[in-house]
């Protein structure tokens, strides 16, 4: 009788089962993913604080205007009333238009529609309490003097009020969110230009962000630590090390960035749900600014920078002729004034003209208030600082209100400078910058500006260290210049002036 032999062996003695083999493809993530661990609560809630970090502004503003529609309408359900039972003379309507439209502008002026506004519980508490202020004061005083009638105070206070309970709250249970799930990230490439910088010790990254550690080319650096990060392991282990880690996001440094074999490996974690991304544009995405230690020269080519776009510059030129003879007619009634006080002050002329570096390096004369003492650079330039012993007590007084700058008005006029862009430097100090900072020399591929974005974001500049920071801020407000972002950009400027920053 014949016997099968395979048979006989599976009978008598059957094989363990094998233990499942973790793949790698199609999609490795969700088969090894710990239900325990990968679906829980806080990982949820993360997810949802993150996705309403990224919701756009308009978004938060409308949920704004509808808290404090509720508010006008139990204010006017429980304190307006006559004893005819009628309505006062403002209608519901008009309240919550201009209550709403109010709270806003206040919330744009004082950056409450912010991504960082959300990182701080701080930010999120004394930008609520400053922008309901604000629109108190002016839902009043339009209503007084356009709608021709008196509205009752304890109407605006309830339904601020109101706002203020459940606004700021909701913002809060964003903030408790974030702060309780961080996206993990890993960096390709254990080089210096690759190691994270200390400029992302802000709350863009510490409070979303976790380094898990880096990934290298050279297996002798396994095990070592970074930074206080550790090397995980090579590139051709990244993609196990994603599942290991469970990481959302892979960051390729400049130097790996050039490395075929490394693009074919990571292109291998975009199977597995990661993000990938270089480091510039994961620096540009998350701090809103360009770090010019990660920079090559072809980022310039493919940044796809809008200054030179006609339909931009005539646009962009249009507001500046606008705004700046807007803002002479607005504030000439107040020159006068301005000159009596420097006169009284301190001797010397009013005005005072400085050469400053503009569009393409070319030199102009900036115009300003006098507001430093006669003399007071016969030594030679030196930097401006927040508390600087040159500078008059009238001239403390109007840098910290920027009323000395009205003069540059005239400068837009002329087509010398824009209302928002990068602050116009001197050529000294532009030729002492440029050879120190790398790309320092392209902040002026745009006209500079009264305004711009690294004068909302950062400190009075005082070092070398704080030029680069701001030429950082300065790329990437070029790079995503736009009239949308001007206009902001003027409201966060009114807000800054108003809390006394420079």
């Amino acid at each position: 009788m014949a016997f099968d032999l395979t048979s006989a062996n599976t009978a008598v003695y059957p094989l363990p089962p094998a233990a499942p083999a973790r793949r790698a493809a199609p999609f490795p993530r969700l088969l090894t993913v710990d239900d325990d661990r990968g679906s829980s609560r806080g990982n949820w809630l993360g997810t949802l604080g993150n996705s309403l970090l990224e919701t756009p502004w308009l978004a938060w503003s409308a949920f704004d205007a509808a808290i404090m529609s509720a508010g006008v309408a139990v204010a006017y359900r429980n304190l307006v009333w006559t004893p005819e039972g009628a309505w006062i003379v403002v209608p519901l309507w008009q309240t919550c238009l201009v209550q709403c439209l109010t709270l806003v502008l206040s919330g744009l002026v004082f950056g409450l529609y912010e991504q960082q506004t959300l990182l701080r519980r701080s930010r999120i508490l004394a930008r609520s309490v400053l922008s309901t202020a604000v629109c108190i004061t002016l839902s009043y005083v339009v209503i007084s003097l356009f709608l021709y009638s008196v509205q009752s105070r304890q109407v605006l206070f309830l339904a601020a009020a109101f706002y203020l309970l459940i606004a700021p709250a909701c913002r809060l249970a964003v903030c408790r969110c974030i702060s309780g799930y961080s996206r993990k990230f890993i960096i390709v490439g254990t080089d210096r230009k690759s190691r994270l910088s200390v400029m992302t010790e802000g709350d863009g990254l510490s409070r979303r962000y976790q380094l898990v550690g880096y990934v290298t080319l050279e297996p002798i650096e396994v095990g070592h630590h970074l930074g206080g990060h550790p090397v995980l392991g090579t590139i051709d282990d990244i993609e196990q090390l994603c599942i290991d880690h469970e990481v959302n996001e892979v960051v390729v440094g400049p130097g790996p960035a050039k490395n075929p074999r490394v693009l074919d490996r990571v292109l291998g974690c975009l199977r597995l749900g990661c993000r990938v991304t270089n480091l510039s544009t994961f620096y540009e995405q998350v701090l809103s600014e360009i770090p010019v230690d990660h920079l090559e020269p072809h980022w310039f080519l493919f940044a796809d920078l809008k200054h030179y776009r006609e339909s931009q510059l005539i646009m962009k030129r249009a507001v500046d002729i606008v705004g700046a003879t807007l803002g002479l007619l607005l504030t000439l009634p107040f020159w006068p004034l301005i000159a009596l006080a420097i006169k009284l002050n301190s001797p010397g002329p009013v005005f005072y003209s400085q050469q400053r570096v503009g569009l393409n390096g070319r030199p102009f004369w900036l115009h300003k208030f006098r507001t430093m003492n006669v003399g007071a650079e016969r030594n030679g330039h030196q930097w401006a600082a927040a508390d600087d012993p040159r500078v008059t007590t009238v001239g403390w007084y109007l840098r910290r209100s920027r009323l000395d700058e009205l003069p540059q008005l005239w400068n837009i006029l002329r087509g010398q400078m824009s209302i928002v862009g990068p602050r116009p430097e001197r050529p000294e100090f532009v030729v002492e910058l440029a050879p120190k900072i790398r790309f320092y020399n392209e902040r002026h591929l745009v006209k500079p500006g009264l305004t711009g974005w690294a004068q909302i974001n950062y400190r009075y500049g005082a070092s070398v260290e704080d030029a680069k920071r701001k030429l950082q801020l300065d790329l990437w407000y070029i790079k995503h210049m736009s009239i949308e972002l001007d206009f902001t950009i003027c409201l966060r400027t009114l807000g800054t002036v108003f809390l006394g920053s420079r």
